[in-house]
């Protein structure tokens, strides 16, 4: 099981609503514009934990929009979908499927003695990998499954 961290607003459009209307995550990207992005989401797997978050470069506040849990890889999707190179290729079939468990927005305040922050929290899609960030969203995971 890992824990990903994902961008859900595409230019000016919040995708939170859709992808929780829909059970998935959609990459939000063409393949010919995140050949790099579509290899790290197609190595998703049933359990993983995703998040939805926002956050800007070299801030240490992360905004945590929903958090979800991967319930079929992709490889069992490309496959029931029967999908296409064509169709794969297409942003918008490019989808994983997931159970939005936490739907409150909620903030992780990350503190300068966590070391200094990267670029990583900024970007579209990413593995967690902040003791402190993984710690918040598994509390918050459990604190409403329970």
């Amino acid at each position: 099981m890992a824990i990903y961290g994902a961008g859900s607003k595409w230019d000016e459009d919040e995708m939170k609503v859709d992808f929780i209307a829909n059970n998935n995550f959609v990459i939000g990207w063409d393949y010919n514009h995140a050949k790099d992005l579509y290899d790290i989401v197609s190595s998703l797997k049933a359990g993983d934990i995703i998040y939805l978050k926002a956050n800007q470069v070299g801030s240490r506040n992360l905004r945590v929009k929903a958090i979800g849990i991967v319930t079929q890889s992709f490889v069992h999707t490309l496959i029931e979908n029967s999908l296409t190179r064509e169709l794969i290729t297409n942003w918008n079939s490019f989808t994983i499927n997931v159970r939005w468990i936490v739907r409150n927005e909620f903030q992780i305040q990350i503190p300068e003695s966590e070391g200094k922050l990267t670029n990583v929290r900024a970007a579209t899609f990413y593995e967690e990998n902040l003791p402190l960030v993984q710690s918040r969203i598994i509390e918050n995971l459990i604190n409403q499954i329970s």
